[in-house]
């Protein structure tokens, strides 16, 4: 699978993650409101440590987010 760091958009459509794969709204490192970077932060790190999980460990993973879902 080759998941890109510019798959990582918001409903908008708007880039919340650099070429690289770091925090950055529009694709630039840095920018965002405090908000918008904890979306960024959350995304990088799915892009960095999620390559090699398998289905059930990403579905884990859904689950903890729904955790928070009201």
């Amino acid at each position: 699978m080759d998941i890109k760091a510019s798959q990582f958009v918001t409903s908008s459509g708007r880039r919340v993650l650099t070429d690289d794969g770091i925090q950055g709204m529009g694709g630039e490192a840095g920018v965002g409101s405090t908000t918008e970077k904890k979306q960024g932060q959350v995304a990088s790190a799915i892009f960095a440590n999620c390559e090699s999980l398998d289905n059930k460990q990403l579905d884990e993973i859904i689950e903890w987010v729904r955790l928070f879902k009201s």
